[in-house]
This record gives C-alpha cells, structure tokens and sequence, in this order.
C-alpha cells in the first residue's frame, strides 16, 4: 500500500554580493495546506504590498503585511520544513581561482547549482517506505541561475530525480519553475524567513532605523507567537566554510543568543524601551 503526497518547494537566497552571511534556503509546505483559502488570499497581499526585508524599514503597511503572512503560516507550522545554508563565498571564487582555465564560471556553478541541489534534496530523503512525494519546486526568478551555460531548473528536475533512484528514496520531481516576485506567496515567504534568519545571526544592535525596526519587527513576533519561536529554533541550519562537508549548527544557539541581546532594548511587548 502506497500513498501519494504532494509538497511545493521553495527557494531562495539572502545577502548575495553584500557582507556575510550569503544564506541560502529551501521551505517545503504540503499543497494540501498551501492551497487554504487563508493562505491564496496572502497571494492577494503581496501584489497589492511590495516586501523587500532588505529595505524594510518600519513601513505600517509592509509591517502589517509581513504580520499578517507570518502569523498565518504559522498557525500549522510543524508542517513546515525549512533547510539553510550559510556559505563563504570569498572562499568558494578563492578555490575556484585554480580552475579558471579550464571552468571559468566554478565558483558560480558551485553556489547557485550544487548548494541548491542539497538543500532541496535534504527536505526530500528519508520519507517512509509507504510514501510516495511528488514535488513541485519553486525558484525566484534570477538570471544568476539560469543562462547559456547552466540552468537551475533544469539541474534540479534531472539530477534530483536520479538521486531518487540511486539512493532508493520515495520522491518524484514533478516540475521546477521560476517565479517572479510578488507572484507566489511561497516564495515571497521563504525570501522573508532567510531575511529574518539573516538578521538574527547578525544580531545587530539598532544603529540605524532599519536595523531597529527589523529587529523590532522580529522581536515582536517571537514574544507574540509561540509557534514562530518553535517554528525558528528548528529550522535545519548548515554552514559551508572550506571543508568537504557542511556543518550542522543548532540554529536555537543563535536565536537565543539574538533575543537575549536584543531583550536589553525591548520590552514584554517587543516595543523599545
């Protein structure tokens, strides 16, 4: 007896060509849910509101948006699973400098096709014997991961689905496709986590307006719902530095670590004090 079930895949990355960390991450969410009527009418949100973590600043209408998304996510979180890696990408063009003869773009294809590739294949492996997982993927729209010598829709479809068969675990791929922002609440959701995930390793204190309000933002969410807190504390965290193989951080060190510097300018409610 086998059962089908279906998940949507996102992706994206945060703090490309900008001070550490480079993140990338995947969130996988059963279509089941992602197809609520509470979570399509978000669609709604995020094309009539422009979020952009990056240059959020405190905006009412962004803020109340982002409110809005998070809380209802989150209201089924633990059918959630989000996968990031946080690499050094100083380190990966430094490597890749000895095979500029003979592979021009090394460092490219290693950050935005083999990083990729593990991610999304960490939220597919290790699903019972009982199950079969189709899956859709979901990448925003990027001319870094699609060009004339590589495409990362296509590398994800074909190398995935032969690792399914090689490793005899129980996905198919179905498709990948790109999407532009302010289409898809997935993927504008999953750019908002690893933005979020981005400040909290930072753990900046609030120099400028920016930094405060993020900071706020976050603070706010993690005292008003426990379900956010859970739903970060387990997120599958990773770090590539320049070993063969990633490292495994417990992302609840780094998330206590922010609340506990941040607690010093807020109070209960998250307000500055």
């Amino acid at each position: 007896m086998e059962h089908s079930f279906t998940i949507n895949i996102y992706f994206d990355e945060s703090g490309k060509n900008q001070v550490k960390p480079h993140l990338m991450g995947g969130l996988s969410i059963p279509s089941t849910y992602y197809e609520k009527p509470e979570i399509q009418e978000l669609n709604d949100v995020i094309k009539r509101i422009a979020i952009h973590w990056t240059k959020y600043d405190g905006d009412s209408k962004e803020r109340n948006a982002i409110w809005r998304i998070i809380n209802t996510f989150m209201d089924e979180h633990y059918l959630l699973k989000m996968n990031i890696i946080s690499y050094n990408q100083s380190r990966i063009e430094e490597s890749a400098k000895r095979l500029k003869d003979i592979l021009e773009d090394a460092a490219d294809q290693t950050i935005f096709m083999k990083f990729p590739e593990r991610i999304i294949y960490g939220l597919l492996r290790k699903y019972g014997t009982y199950v079969q997982l189709d899956t859709k993927i979901f990448i925003e729209d990027d001319t870094k991961y699609h060009n004339t010598k590589y495409d990362l829709r296509t590398q994800l479809f074909q190398q995935l689905n032969i690792q399914s068969i090689y490793r005899g675990e129980r996905f198919i791929v179905k498709s990948a496709q790109y999407v532009k922002k302010q289409e898809q609440i997935g993927i504008e959701l999953v750019d908002l986590l690893l933005g979020m995930v981005r400040s909290i390793i930072r753990n900046e204190m609030p120099t400028s307006r920016r930094i405060r309000e993020k900071n706020r933002l976050i603070m706010k969410l993690l005292l008003a719902n426990p379900n956010f807190y859970t739903f970060i504390k387990n997120i599958n965290y990773f770090e590539w530095s320049n070993s063969p193989s990633l490292v495994e951080v417990d992302f609840e060190t780094y998330l206590n670590i922010f609340m506990s510097c941040q607690s010093a300018n807020f109070n209960n409610k998250g307000n500055y004090i």
